[in-house]
């Protein structure tokens, strides 16, 4: 892969442009990007992006520390929907 790009989860309004944007793959980041308030809604908006987008390149999810509880409530809300990929 030459390209990777990293779109904040509470940010569905840039999703198509990060789809469309030509990078290799596209990063869906829980982690510094999001607020923790912002953290549900961006896990959600994930998941959605995750089960409804057919995809043409790989979408691959960065979730928050794997100490924190933030990491579980990442993992349980996304992995039903299958990213190709977890970021740590």
């Amino acid at each position: 892969m030459r390209s990777l790009l990293f779109v904040p989860g509470d940010r569905p309004d840039r999703f198509a442009k990060a789809l469309a944007s030509g990078a290799d793959a596209v990063i869906c980041d829980l982690e510094d990007a999001v607020t923790p308030a912002s953290r549900p809604q961006a896990r959600l908006n994930v998941a959605n992006l995750l089960r409804t987008t057919e995809r043409a390149i790989p979408l691959w999810v960065r979730i928050n520390p794997v100490q924190t509880d933030d990491a579980l409530a990442d993992l349980a809300t996304i992995a039903a929907a299958r990213p190709d990929g977890i970021v740590v």
